[in-house]
């Protein structure tokens, strides 16, 4: 299934969001639940989650959206905040029927052992709602670079990957083979970049990433999950323009 990021929308409402994948010819949206940019703060949802599932039903059903995964942060790493926030993150997963979080990554700063001590908190909150944690392989984080993603999933078990091959190109691996990633990805997002941080978002075809490759690699793996357009309109180049021509490259290269 081929789904648009709702950060293609971030200075829009959440329903006027809707309204623009619908109108790009989406059936189905990556929600963004960031604390302090967009659409919902997880920290909100702490306070009283019904007011905010039932106005996301109503903009995704009025759109005839499907959710298929949250991209989220709780905008902090201190558990005492984290982890209720988290937890009401998974709650308003449930009460949406999305099986899918995409959650960020550690800063290269935490450390390994550090990190897994507190994905590992994170991983027993999903598990307990039955969904899977999917943490975003960016670039400058403790999972920039490939061979440390996977050991970070190898180690934790039961926490997987979003795979934004972007990140993989212009951080310091620079689109170097990532083979090793392809069991754990559970989530994927999809632009084009170029080999520096400051290109990491370009029109489709205009940069570096092998699409085609990238796709035959999932599929070789056994790939089941969504293929989610990802344009951030706060990023150059993030235009509905360039959600559409993304959109039409997955649909000349994803298995049917």
């Amino acid at each position: 299934m081929i789904a648009c990021s709702l950060l293609g929308f971030t200075r829009l409402s959440f329903e006027s969001a809707c309204a623009e994948v619908k109108r790009l010819g989406f059936r189905a949206t990556d929600v963004a639940v960031m604390e302090g940019w967009a659409h919902f703060n997880s920290s909100a949802l702490v306070e009283g989650l019904d007011e905010w599932v039932t106005k996301a039903r109503e903009a995704l059903e009025k759109n005839g959206l499907t959710p298929v995964s949250f991209n989220a942060s709780s905008g902090t790493s201190e558990a005492s905040t984290e982890l209720p926030r988290f937890q009401a993150i998974c709650q308003f997963a449930n009460d949406l029927g999305v099986r899918v979080i995409c959650y960020s990554a550690p800063p290269e700063a935490a450390g390994f052992e550090s990190s897994l001590k507190r994905y590992e908190r994170l991983r027993d909150i999903t598990n307990r709602h039955h969904i899977t944690l999917a943490v975003e392989a960016h670039v400058r984080t403790l999972l920039e670079r490939p061979e440390v993603a996977a050991r970070f999933c190898k180690v934790l078990g039961g926490v997987y990957l979003t795979l934004d091959p972007s990140h993989i190109y212009a951080g310091p691996h620079q689109g170097g083979t990532f083979d090793e990633l392809y069991p754990y990805v559970r989530h994927t997002h999809w632009r084009d970049s170029g080999n520096h941080w400051d290109r990491v978002q370009m029109p489709p075809g205009k940069g570096l990433v092998d699409f085609p490759c990238i796709i035959r690699g999932l599929k070789e793996a056994g790939y089941k999950g969504a293929y989610s357009v990802e344009y951030i309109d706060t990023f150059p180049d993030g235009t509905p323009e360039n959600i559409l021509a993304m959109k039409s490259l997955l649909e000349k290269h994803i298995p049917a």
